[in-house]
């Protein structure tokens, strides 16, 4: 009987790769996709979505496999994966683009998308889908088939609620490892404190710090509702990343299967964008049933706007110039 039983296991398995072997056989084109990022989130929806849509609308000449969770390596890994050729898609977080094509830097500038549709407007345009894109082959070998958003940053505090930059004289906040987000809240007058990601809910709990900035989906993924109190609705970073691909692999696909694969990715992005909304909405109801208290800036976010805005011609250079940071702002304002 165990004999048997090993014989089934072992029958059972070469099948499974039958199965998988079989159906890569049948498709004409195996795309690579990956992201460093875990199964459930918009990272990972979204290259699901693409699969979903890119087999779809090739009938099958098309097959995506994907890569999840870091299995080939980091988001800076996947971009110089897709600059090379080795993968042919991923998705990961603007500022792990940035050091490849620094044309994209002005996205992680405050307040350059005061509005969601701000930023759809820019992703929708053909500046940002030829322009941009012509830019990013030139300076790393890679282009954006389309463009995710995650939310905005929003301010939690565990002391009282904060409307205006001058309320948070006093607090302790935590900030990335991330020099303009850094100087943004210098410019709102307050000292913040750079700290690793792994380290910041032992921090809040303990009271080293009193806050931190994220999307409500991170707030209440992590639970800070535990350990913080009040959130303001700021909207002065919010989180973009590519649907990003090789050029090298990209320039080889019959017109065809580009379209296809241009088209599944557009609206693949889209899906994400109203995902990420519905997901938000949600995250902020559960913080505010665990008995957090929001409340949004006074005086519709201007002075925040102004004195974050003005930290600007500080990162023109690191940021791909004035001129593309003028460009997009011209875009948006149509």
């Amino acid at each position: 009987m165990n004999r048997r039983f090993q014989f089934h296991q072992i029958f059972m398995a070469l099948a499974v790769v039958l199965v998988f072997s079989s159906a890569a056989l049948s498709a004409d084109y195996v795309i690579k996709a990956a992201t460093a990022n875990p199964p459930g989130s918009f990272h990972v929806i979204c290259l699901e979505k693409f699969k979903e849509l890119a087999e779809k609308y090739s009938n099958g000449k098309i097959q995506v496999n994907l890569y999840i969770g870091g299995q080939l390596g980091s988001e800076q890994d996947n971009v110089q994966q897709c600059s090379t050729g080795m993968t042919h898609v991923s998705i990961m977080a603007i500022n792990n683009v940035t050091p490849f094509s620094p044309a994209v830097g002005f996205m992680t500038l405050p307040y350059i998308f005061p509005n969601l549709e701000d930023a759809y407007k820019l992703f929708r345009s053909e500046y940002v889908q030829k322009d941009l894109n012509d830019l990013m082959v030139k300076q790393a070998n890679v282009r954006a088939l389309g463009w995710l958003v995650g939310g905005y940053r929003v301010l939690t505090n565990s002391k009282r609620e904060v409307l205006t930059p001058a309320d948070m004289k006093g607090l302790t906040i935590r900030v990335p490892k991330n020099n303009i987000m850094i100087a943004s809240y210098k410019a709102w007058g307050v000292n913040p404190v750079p700290m690793a990601w792994s380290e910041v809910f032992n921090a809040l709990q303990q009271g080293v710090i009193d806050g931190q900035d994220n999307p409500h989906l991170v707030n209440s993924s992590m639970k800070f509702f535990e350990v913080q109190k009040y959130i303001t609705d700021i909207h002065y970073i919010l989180w973009t990343g590519p649907i990003l691909a090789s050029e090298t692999w990209y320039k080889k696909l019959p017109p065809d299967i580009r379209a296809t694969v241009d088209r599944a990715a557009k609206e693949a992005a889209e899906y994400e964008w109203k995902w990420v909304e519905e997901k938000e909405a949600e995250a902020l109801k559960e913080c505010m049933a665990k008995g957090m208290k929001f409340a949004k800036p006074a005086n519709n976010e201007k002075e925040w706007i102004e004195k974050a805005k003005a930290v600007w011609p500080e990162f023109y250079d690191s940021v791909g110039g004035k001129e593309i940071v003028d460009k997009v702002q011209a875009v948006m304002a149509k």
